[in-house]
């Protein structure tokens, strides 16, 4: 349960690179906020929750930007009492993984599970919820997010209490745990079952995506989110949309107050329904700022 921190965040979208820059001038996920009565600008940041912090670290741009507000904004507070606020929403309280599947499709998920890692097997797991399950079995599809220990939504909130700013979350442990996991169990489990079944083309998807975010082609990006699958855009809606709204409805009088760096998932920036085009429907002026 210790990664509890990084597992749920890996379903929460994606973000920056310092690797790739390309000459239009839009194709960044640094922008900054002002107008509309702001006496500072705040500024708006995409980031990629398995990116460690040294993704950031040498973009003198956005370091100065950081040290220049008052205040951090994050997704939520990320804080000693996380994991713990999470940890219920992540098991099945009166059904077991055993029950949930017939054996057939039960030995299938544990296949796929023992076939990337022999000391991990469907039984240990048997409490979890498919949404869960199929979180860990990214992770190792993925070994390199397991070693990531200084993400950078995280270091962004370290700097600013270790400098005397404040720190405000958007959201809730409790909101994201029972938005991420307490979703219809049959649907979980569909779900679970197509990801073990098309591996392989989820693995294409991803690189189409990486390709996508080092290059920060916000056209692309906007694009591979705009194409949903027919049984994931209830859930997309709540995770982008309407997750934004609620984000629109608070950043006013944030920045109202203070001047903030806004951290958040990269794809809640894009798109017709994004931050970005929601701060100038509110009358903000949004400038793209080059990362490097």
């Amino acid at each position: 349960m210790k990664n509890i921190k990084l597992l749920f965040i890996a379903l929460l979208s994606f973000g920056l690179s310092l690797n790739a820059q390309t000459k239009k001038a839009t194709n960044t996920l640094l922008w900054e906020v002002s107008g509309n009565g702001l006496k500072k600008p705040s500024y708006l940041f995409g980031t990629h929750h398995f990116t460690n912090k040294e993704f950031a670290d040498t973009m003198q741009v956005l370091q100065a930007k950081l040290k220049s507000v008052d205040g951090v904004v994050g997704e939520l507070v990320m804080d000693g009492s996380l994991q713990g606020r999470m940890a219920p929403f992540l098991v099945m309280k009166n059904n077991t993984l055993d029950r949930l599947f017939t054996a057939a499709e039960y030995k299938e998920v544990d296949d796929y599970i023992k076939a990337r890692n022999p000391a991990v097997n469907l039984k240990q797991l048997n409490r979890f919820k498919p949404a869960m399950v199929g979180v860990l079995m990214m992770l190792l599809d993925n070994p390199e997010m397991q070693n990531m220990t200084n993400g950078i939504d995280e270091s962004f909130q370290k700097y600013a209490k270790n400098n005397a700013k404040s720190v405000h979350g958007l959201e809730t442990a409790e909101y994201q745990g029972a938005l991420l996991f307490d979703g219809d169990l049959q649907k979980q489990k569909k779900a679970l079952l197509k990801s073990v079944r098309e591996s392989d083309n989820n693995k294409i998807k991803l690189k189409e995506l990486t390709a996508y975010y080092l290059a920060q082609d916000m056209d692309k990006l906007t694009d591979f989110f705009r194409t949903q699958e027919e049984e994931t855009q209830e859930f997309m809606t709540e995770m982008l949309k309407n997750r934004n709204q609620r984000w629109l409805d608070q950043l006013p009088a944030l920045m109202e107050k203070e001047s903030l760096f806004i951290a958040v998932g990269a794809g809640h920036l894009v798109g017709a329904e994004g931050l970005i085009k929601g701060l100038q429907a509110k009358g903000y002026a949004l400038k793209p700022i080059a990362t490097n």
